[in-house]
């Protein structure tokens, strides 16, 4: 190693003077601050990708305490692109693999095509549904993110299309992230429906002014069309967030398949848990596992809901594995299995016994207004029926607290 003194190597002059010291030496003036040094971005004259985005992310802190905590700020999907997947790729069609024959059907005949163009009666009572979701969370004093443009531009629709097969879809704002905790965590399952992208200028605002914010992201997904992923698969449907614990779903058709990694998992698999429990640990977080009946659904938060401390709701059996000892006692709210299929458990708590759920599950609503609650009812029936995916999936909770 060359030396820049008699005594000084080039990395004992670095450990001696510090990165500021050498900037100084190189001519570079330093900020004097990290407020300084945040403030200080790269000039340019281009566009936001959506006007007016940056600035829905003022105000909004990272931070979600858990599942049940109250709701100040989320990203919610939107009705832009809903473009239709291809249900017969490897990817997808494990996710279906119990899906009706009806419902794979559709997906095949509309497969790469923006519903709006396909199916416009359909997509108009989507964007209605998309939007009354929107407006039912303002109502309720929550601030959103979303692109209300009416467009997603081309470019982030063709995202993956060249190893995929799969165009970007609009409706699912949480399919772009988990926060946990201040860890923003970008989770990979479907090539999809990765919203985030067209938000990323107001999560970037919100992490110019939240210090303590931190990005987390698992390996993007590998290039397999027709093959099986080599993984890290985890979808922002898998956990279920308690304080300082995640509760991870992994979906299972028989309970023989557990020990049995050679079977398929609906969503999820355990090697997409085990990095996500290495990277919260240093956060100060827990995973656990439990495995639930993928006849039923793909992902757990289509499953179990947290209602609030002490309390779920589901339809009881859907699980193989009991919850981790510290919920088992917890009170469990049987969700009647036809309530169920129309999509209950995928609902939106708002703290303060204030639920967004979706319309056409009177006998939920009638249980829990008997306990004090207020249920928020939004018409959600044709994106529920059409992808199986609904509230919850369809909003990435940024601040509760």
């Amino acid at each position: 190693e060359k030396t820049m003194t008699d005594k000084l190597t080039r990395r004992d002059f670095a450990k001696a003077t510090g990165i500021g010291s050498a900037a100084v030496a190189a001519g570079l003036s330093v900020p004097s601050s990290q407020a300084e040094a945040q403030e200080r971005t790269t000039v340019s004259d281009s566009p936001e990708l959506v006007p007016g985005m940056a600035a829905q992310g003022k105000g909004i802190k990272c931070y979600v305490e858990s599942d049940y905590a109250p709701l100040k700020a989320a990203l919610v999907g939107n009705p832009s692109a809903v473009m239709i997947p291809d249900p017969d790729t490897y990817e997808m069609a494990n996710l279906f693999a119990h899906e009706t024959d009806e419902f794979n059907a559709y997906l095949r005949k509309h497969k790469g095509t923006n519903l709006k163009d396909s199916d416009p009666k359909t997509w108009e009572k989507m964007a209605m549904e998309s939007d009354a979701l929107a407006k039912a969370y303002r109502d309720n004093g929550v601030r959103l993110i979303r692109n209300e443009s009416g467009e997603t531009p081309e470019g982030v629709i063709n995202y993956n299309l060249g190893w995929s097969k799969q165009k970007n879809m609009s409706l699912y704002g949480q399919s772009a992230f988990e926060v946990i905790g201040h860890c923003l965590v970008q989770l990979m399952e479907v090539s999809m429906s990765q919203t985030e992208i067209v938000h990323r200028e107001a999560l970037i605002e919100i992490f110019k002014n939240d210090p303590e914010a931190a990005w987390l992201a698992m390996p993007p997904l590998y290039p397999a069309i027709e093959q099986k992923m080599p993984g890290p698969l985890l979808s922002p449907g898998d956990p279920l967030i308690f304080p300082k614990k995640v509760v991870l779903g992994i979906g299972v058709s028989d309970p023989s398949h557990i020990k049995d990694l050679s079977k398929p998992r609906s969503s999820g698999d355990e090697f997409g848990g085990e990095l996500l429990r290495r990277m919260l640990q240093p956060y100060g977080w827990e995973v656990e596992t439990v495995y639930f009946d993928s006849k039923l659904t793909y992902h757990v938060d289509c499953l179990v809901a947290v209602l609030e401390e002490g309390l779920l709701a589901m339809h009881k059996g859907g699980l193989f594995t009991p919850l981790p000892k510290e919920f088992q006692d917890w009170e469990v709210i049987d969700v009647p299995l036809e309530e169920h299929k129309n999509g209950f458990p995928n609902n939106e708590p708002l703290g303060g016994k204030k639920l967004v759920m979706p319309a056409g599950c009177p006998k939920m609503v009638k249980t829990l207004e008997k306990r004090g609650w207020t249920c928020v009812e939004v018409p959600y029936k044709t994106i529920w029926d059409t992808f199986h995916s609904g509230i919850h999936c369809s909003t990435a909770a940024l601040w509760r607290e």
